[in-house]
């Protein structure tokens, strides 16, 4: 065999390149990719849980900084115990991403199962393709994916972020109350009415708004650090919470100087300059801050080993042969890329309408025979979320009596239109529920007409003490020449006290026997819209 002498000093150089962990990376970014595009595509939005698209790449960099601290192991090595491991490992993941969609359907990609599975295959990677030892010193770095988990964010959050923002509002409300700087809209603590006369606007602070999205990404890197420095326990508990508080405070003043913004400079200058950035700013001054602070609570950042000292890094991996490995981990990896990019039939952003003929909801007229419709709201907070020429409407619908399908209770309907469907993916309707508390009574599918697939959920509002039921699709539309997508949601209270008619023959798989008429009506109804879409699209 041809040393690396006899090949040249380029040869050496090739061998010490981390060929073998860019492999890795590589795997795992083929592997996952439509479940990490859903993350990337979060991290630009005003959505509490933005910064859960960090956690992949903090666990890479506490990868490299674990293994140039820890010493170098023990030179014990035994191969099949690392195939054993591996291979279970990759077997729990691939059956987490093949076997338990087909069982549990649209609520699969509700507890985003995908990314629960991630830390299993990046593990069973790690031990096939270097070995047991490096995933003992991995451990740490490889648990840090949990975080990329949404559920427990879900769980944890519901309530306290309601409770935040109505805090974070209360406080600004005093401070301008204090200097004059805005009125609060009353009946409505989060409204503050910035300016006067013509010149005057509203400014709400939603759960975005409020800070609550910093905090989380200031915990996932407050989180990664404690992992690195040393010093007491506590030391870094209370370095962590100082950390929040700070960022905590910093958003209240972010919010300040957005209506102070607007009060001196006007709404443009506010909303649409200082409002994108500001968010931003007042995060990276917080960490920054906080780096800087960390001597002030007796903690320190260790160094990377000098001299004698080797690391994990630059230790040679006692796995010399690890070709039958990558062989089966690429052809695993590939198999899982297929099932990940199939992951996308679950954000109903493309039907059978996605040629986009259909022209955009009229919100001026119902879309049902025999049933009137009254404009409600709008909701300035779409740009918010939806980009900034989304749109938000509400609309009240209820019937007549010469009406083909009837209720004895009003619907209402919201249509919002966007340039980005990203978006609709980032702030899915049964997430928000979830993330906002409610318990969910049934999730299904509904096919609603001409190959539109829409989601039907129910819920009990534990703070009102009402039952919800809820059915929505997306589909793209033309609009000038360019092409847009509208989400469009039914919903009605207190469904399951409502009589209903005309929706003979309509069969409903729901979960949940009490809201099976409320249901079945709902699914009659969206027949109705999509009908007249279609119809007025052909036109």
């Amino acid at each position: 065999m041809t040393s690396l002498a006899k090949m040249g000093p380029g040869a050496g150089r090739l061998s010490r390149l981390p060929l073998r962990a860019a492999a890795l990376v590589g795997l795992v970014a083929l592997a996952y990719h439509y479940s990490l595009s859903t993350l990337a595509r979060g991290l630009t939005l005003q959505t509490p849980l933005a910064y859960l698209a960090l956690v992949p790449l903090i666990a890479l960099a506490l990868g490299v900084v674990k293994l140039r601290l820890e010493p170098r192991s023990r030179p014990i090595h035994d191969r099949q115990v690392d195939w054993i491991v591996g291979i279970g490992l990759l077997g729990a993941a691939a059956a987490i991403l093949l076997i338990l969609p087909s069982g549990i359907s649209a609520a699969y990609w509700l507890n985003r199962l995908d990314l629960l599975s991630l830390p299993l295959f990046v593990a069973g990677l790690v031990t096939m393709l270097f070995g047991v030892r490096r995933l003992w010193v991995l451990k740490g770095p490889i648990l840090f994916l949990l975080l990329a988990w949404p559920m427990p964010y879900v769980l944890l959050m519901g309530g306290a972020t309601t409770a935040f923002t109505e805090f974070s509002a209360r406080l600004v409300g005093i401070v301008t109350a204090a200097v004059g700087l805005a009125a609060a809209v009353p009946g409505d603590e989060s409204m503050f009415l910035v300016g006067s006369g013509a010149r005057s606007f509203a400014v709400s602070i939603g759960s975005a708004c409020s800070g609550v999205n910093s905090l989380v990404g200031f915990l996932l890197l407050g989180i990664a650090l404690g992992s690195i420095v040393r010093g007491p326990r506590l030391r870094r508990l209370a370095w962590l919470a100082g950390g929040l508080i700070l960022v905590f405070a910093l958003n209240v003043l972010r919010i300040l100087a957005v209506i102070a913004a607007g009060a001196a400079l006007g709404q443009e200058a506010a909303l649409d300059v200082l409002h994108p950035v500001a968010g931003l700013l007042v995060f990276n001054l917080g960490v920054l801050v906080m780096l800087a602070l960390v001597p002030v609570f007796r903690l320190r950042i260790p160094a990377s080993p000098v001299g004698d000292v080797p690391s994990e890094l630059s230790a040679p991996s006692p796995i010399r042969r690890a070709r039958a490995a990558l062989l089966v981990t690429l052809g695993l990896a590939v198999v899982l890329a297929g099932t990940n990019a199939a992951f996308a039939r679950y954000e109903s952003i493309s039907s059978g309408l996605a040629d986009a003929r259909l022209q955009p909801f009229d919100i001026r007229t119902a879309q049902v025979p025999q049933w009137e419709s009254r404009y409600a709201a709008n909701f300035a907070q779409a740009a918010q979320s939806f980009g900034p020429s989304a749109t938000w409407d509400r609309l009240l619908y209820s019937p007549m009596p010469a009406s083909p399908i009837q209720s004895t209770l009003p619907v209402w309907v919201d249509v919002v239109t966007t340039a980005d469907p990203g978006t609709f993916a980032a702030f899915g309707i049964e997430a928000c529920y979830r993330f906002h508390g409610y318990r969910i009574e049934s999730l299904t599918t509904v096919d609603v007409g001409a190959g539109v697939q829409a989601q039907l959920i129910d819920y009990h509002n534990p703070v009102l003490g009402g039952d919800w039921s809820a059915l929505w699709w997306e589909w793209p539309f033309q609009v000038g020449g360019q092409t847009r997508y509208e989400r469009i949601v039914l919903f009605i209270a207190n469904g399951p006290a409502a009589q209903y008619g005309g929706v003979a023959g309509i069969d409903v798989a729901g979960q949940s026997q009490r809201f099976t008429d409320t249901d079945r009506f709902l699914a009659a109804l969206a027949r109705f819209v999509v009908r007249s879409q279609l119809a007025g699209g052909a036109s």
